[in-house]
């Protein structure tokens, strides 16, 4: 139904169909025939973060996030002069842009409307970024189950010969009779170190399915962990000239937890981001309390993670790194989410990632 269209009497009036706009959750959002916003539901205002006053009449392209700006006139464009919908009248999933350029996933309705010769373009916008979690929860569960199917055999078969592999070019490589036959020995030495490199795969598929049993968790202190852990990195981040900032929460944070495995998600995370940033960089690590969740978040000044990635990062196997596993953030999460907690990613591009660790206190 048309906001412009008057004719029909039988219609109801206007501010009738304006409250009706006002009180949808899902943003609605009209232009014209030159890419301009007419109309703007309270909706679209808190899902973009601008106030209506402040698109309406201007460009649509500032909710838009690139290269999709161009795409997006260019399927108006090309409707003007054809009048074939190709996107109209179906619902696609894509990505809206905030006013603080932070990009989010959506699922926009398109349909079109002619008034008095002329032209608009109505888009219904859902904010889907939940319903994109849980898939990627569901995902992340189905492929757990798919690799906990397989492990149990494939560690078994390959653990034993793995070791005789590794043990026998250990005591090759010290050998007398390779005394002075350096090119040999790298040889055995590149060996050594492949079987090593396998069998820390294997620990951690193994970890990734069943990390519950292997914890050993017990109450600490949350606060002195992470100053351990950073401790652990003073050598690399004083070498790169990074800059880590640390903001603790005041007073000892008790948390039940596996202080190595936790030590494990921390590290993870903090090379991550020592290798996304550059020399000169920044990292920063920061931890509070709200209600009965401590909240730990290290972020670094980096690239970012272009949203399309985003979905992927927490994939067993999956990884951008030419010598990675594609492990590290997967068991990271397992981690967490068997402490009963949770690890989240936000990140944009050009801006920086943050991950998210919430754990749940200990509390007597």
């Amino acid at each position: 139904m048309d906001l412009h269209e008057r004719s029909n009497p039988d219609l109801p009036p206007e501010s009738i169909l304006w409250d009706i706009l006002e009180s949808v959750t899902d943003a609605v959002v009209t232009i014209d025939e030159e890419h301009k916003v007419l109309i703007c539901n309270r909706a679209a205002e808190e899902m973009f973060g601008y106030k209506r006053e402040e698109i309406v009449g201007q460009d649509v392209s500032p909710i838009i996030p690139n290269p999709h700006q161009n795409i997006h006139r260019d399927y108006v464009e090309r409707y003007l002069s054809t009048g074939i919908p190709r996107v109209i009248g179906k619902a696609r999933e894509c990505y809206g842009l905030r006013r603080d350029g932070s990009s989010f996933p959506v699922e926009i309705a398109y349909s079109v409307s002619k008034t008095g010769g002329h032209l608009y373009f109505t888009a219904v916008i859902r904010d889907i970024t939940q319903r994109k979690q849980l898939e990627r929860e569901v995902r992340f569960v189905e492929r757990l189950a798919d690799v906990g199917k397989s492990v149990a055999h494939v560690a078994h078969e390959i653990r034993k010969p793995l070791m005789l592999i590794g043990g026998f070019a250990r005591q090759v490589a010290h050998c007398d009779s390779l005394k002075g036959n350096e090119k040999d020995r790298q040889k055995l030495n590149i060996v050594v170190e492949e079987v090593g490199r396998l069998e820390k795969l294997l620990n951690g598929v193994r970890l990734l399915t069943r990390p519950s049993t292997s914890s050993r968790k017990r109450p600490l202190v949350l606060n002195q962990l992470l100053d351990e852990t950073t401790d652990l990195l003073e050598r690399v981040v004083t070498d790169r000239h990074i800059e880590l900032e640390i903001d603790m929460a005041r007073g000892p944070v008790m948390i039940e937890a596996d202080p190595d495995q936790l030590k494990q998600v921390f590290l993870n995370i903090l090379y991550n981001a020592i290798e996304a940033i550059q020399d000169d960089g920044k990292i920063r690590i920061s931890s509070s309390v709200a209600a009965r969740e401590a909240e730990i978040i290290i972020a670094d000044n980096g690239p970012g993670i272009p949203p399309e990635l985003q979905e992927k990062i927490f994939d067993p196997f999956y990884t951008t790194k030419r010598d990675g596993t594609g492990l590290g953030l997967a068991i990271s999460k397992n981690i967490i989410q068997d402490h009963g907690g949770s690890l989240d990613l936000q990140s944009q591009s050009g801006k920086g990632t943050a991950f998210v660790i919430r754990l749940p206190i200990d509390i007597p």
